[in-house]
């Protein structure tokens, strides 16, 4: 059975993917890159984000992430985590498509121009302005990493899109218990 690896773009509707399907695990890095001040941790992940006074470095990032991915991966978990510089490094690094027989790898990006709309959505669901600085100071970087990641494919998301619509668009239909490519 083919294993299914999607890094795509914060605010694109990773966790509505996994709201909506049973066998999808939106599997952000966050709780394994830091450790929380406990005056936040009950607060929920995306208020979180922004709090980068209140956390400090786990020193078993990203083994421990990389492990959990590979243990969800070889559950048969479709596993969606965020496009960023140093997730993909880590799975990049890691070689992960060696790790997992049969891994197909996924990433998704907006356009160069299409900042804004994920301004929006950041701000609707709860980021930080701090978290939402952060990301537009790296945005033209990271879609530079996107165009350059020949080796993978790709999804460019279109204006108003989300994750399901450009997935499925691109031929990859999500059931409940698998996925198929048309």
């Amino acid at each position: 059975m083919t294993k299914l690896l999607i890094m795509a773009y914060m605010g694109t509707g990773k966790t509505e993917l996994e709201n909506r399907y049973d066998n999808i695990v939106d599997f952000d890095f966050q709780d394994y890159r830091y450790i929380y001040d406990e005056s936040v941790r009950h607060l929920p992940l995306e208020q979180r984000k922004g709090s980068a006074n209140l956390r400090t470095n786990n020193p078993d990032y990203p083994k421990n992430f990389l492990e959990d991915a590979v243990k969800l991966l070889n559950e048969g978990k479709i596993v969606v985590s965020p496009f960023i510089d140093h997730v993909f490094s880590a799975y990049d690094d890691f070689d992960i498509k060696s790790k997992i027989n049969d891994l197909r790898v996924i990433l998704v990006c907006p356009t160069r121009d299409n900042f804004a709309e994920y301004v929006e959505r950041f701000k609707r669901r709860g980021n930080s302005d701090e978290f939402i600085a952060r990301r537009e100071k790296e945005f033209s970087s990271l879609v530079d990493l996107f165009e350059q990641a020949n080796n993978y494919e790709r999804i460019v998301m279109k204006t108003g899109q989300f994750l399901s619509e450009a997935l499925e668009e691109y031929g990859v239909v999500l059931d409940a218990k698998n996925y198929i490519k048309k």
